[in-house]
C-alpha cells in the first residue's frame, strides 16, 4: 500500500505542477500590453471627406479667416447648428454678407474643416432705397 501512495501523491503533485503551469501562461498572456498604434505616415495624404451644406450667413469675420453659418444637418456629419468655418481662401469671404443664403461643401481632413465651393443662393434682402422715393408716395 506504500507503494500505491507514493504513485497517488506523485500523480497529485504532477498535476497541481501542471495547473499552476497552465495557469501562469493564461495569465501572462491576458496581461500583455496591447500593441501600440502605429502612427500615420506623413508621407502618405489621407483623403479628405466632403459633406454639403446649407445654410444662412450669420457673420463674415475676415481677420479669423471664417465664417459663421447657421446651417440644417449635415447628413453623416453633424446635426443642425450655428457654427465658424475656416476658408482656405479669403478672397471668397468678399462675396458674403450677413443673412446669404448659401451652398458649400464641407471638407473634413482629420481634425481640419473648412468650407469650399461657397455659392450664394439668394443674397440677404437689402434695404432699397428707390422703395421710399417711389412715385405716387408722399405727394400733394
Amino acid at each position: 500500500m506504500g507503494n500505491r501512495t507514493h504513485f497517488s501523491a506523485r500523480r497529485i503533485l504532477l498535476r497541481a505542477v501542471s495547473g499552476a503551469g497552465s495557469s501562469l501562461c493564461v495569465w501572462l498572456i491576458g496581461c500583455s500590453s496591447p500593441k501600440p498604434a502605429q502612427p500615420v505616415s506623413q508621407s502618405a495624404p489621407s483623403t479628405p471627406r466632403r459633406y454639403s451644406l446649407q445654410g444662412r450667413v450669420v457673420s463674415v469675420e475676415k481677420d479669423k479667416q471664417q465664417v459663421v453659418v447657421d446651417h440644417g444637418e449635415i447628413t453623416g456629419f453633424m446635426m443642425a447648428m450655428t457654427m465658424g468655418y475656416s476658408v482656405k481662401n479669403p478672397t471668397v469671404l468678399d462675396s458674403l454678407s450677413p443673412e446669404d443664403q448659401i451652398t458649400a461643401d464641407v471638407v473634413v481632413n482629420g481634425n481640419d474643416v473648412w468650407l469650399e465651393n461657397i455659392a450664394v443662393v439668394k443674397k440677404a434682402d437689402q434695404p432699397n432705397a428707390k422703395a421710399s422715393s417711389a412715385p405716387g408716395k408722399n405727394k400733394k
